[in-house]
């Protein structure tokens, strides 16, 4: 079930979108966050490693608010839904793992 989430994240309109959003939302927060440090000293390895981050940010939230759209369009479930079953299942093996080393 992840699998068919995450195959919707690479679908092409659904990628381009959150290049776009990442680009503009991106270079907006860079602006704000880093262009002290770019126009007075340059870059350092650490400083372009936050850039690179606040780029992926919107691209993240743009990817995953459209995904998220195409499921409740499709009828399919959630990731919030899929990672919580997967965890509650995981669990319970952690504890019945546990449970049987007594």
């Amino acid at each position: 079930m992840l699998t068919d989430w995450f195959c919707c994240a690479r679908r092409r309109d659904i990628f381009m979108r959150a290049i776009k959003v990442a680009l503009l939302v991106g270079s907006i927060l860079m602006l704000i966050n880093h262009g002290d440090v770019i126009l007075s000293n340059g870059l350092s390895t650490r400083e372009f490693i936050k850039i690179t981050l606040t780029y992926f940010v919107p691209y993240s939230t743009s990817t995953y608010s459209s995904v998220e759209a195409v499921c409740v369009a499709e009828n399919k479930p959630s990731i919030n839904k899929l990672i919580g079953s997967f965890l509650v299942r995981k669990g319970l093996e952690l504890f019945r793992y546990l449970a049987t080393l007594k």
